[in-house]
């Protein structure tokens, strides 16, 4: 019986994490707030965008406050045409810290969740007062 090493099974390895993450379906690439930004200018809508196509079933965009209570219009859309983008929109925001939990089921069946979190801030705070 041959002994293995792993320096023979390197390339097949290697292999094998490329296909597990080069064609991961439903990860998350970018969001409007960014995680963990602070903004002052929210226009009230949350945009995600994943690498592949979201299901049309269930998705999820839930925003709460620093108290747990829900801010958002409870109007999760899938972007018809780009099946990668969900939009929700949200009441006016008090300054605060807020997070953003998202659900969707990717084509393939599989289930994407995550947590995202951005603070608001007011104008007045951030504006210097004038000499």
């Amino acid at each position: 019986m041959k002994n293995i090493t792993l320096k023979s099974l390197a390339p097949t390895l290697c292999m094998l994490a490329y296909s597990l993450t080069g064609h991961a379906e439903g990860v998350l690439l970018k969001s409007e707030p960014k995680d963990n930004a602070v903004v002052t200018d929210f226009d009230g809508t949350i945009k995600l965008w994943f690498n592949g196509n979201v299901s049309e079933r269930s998705p999820s965009v839930v925003v709460v406050d620093a108290n747990g209570k829900r801010v958002d219009n409870a109007d999760t859309r899938l972007v018809l045409g780009e099946r990668h983008r969900l939009t929700a929109s949200t009441q006016a925001l008090q300054p605060g810290p807020h997070a953003i939990r998202y659900r969707v089921i990717t084509e393939d069946g599989l289930i994407v969740s995550g947590i995202l979190k951005f603070t608001k801030t007011d104008k007045s705070a951030n504006e210097a007062p004038k000499p």
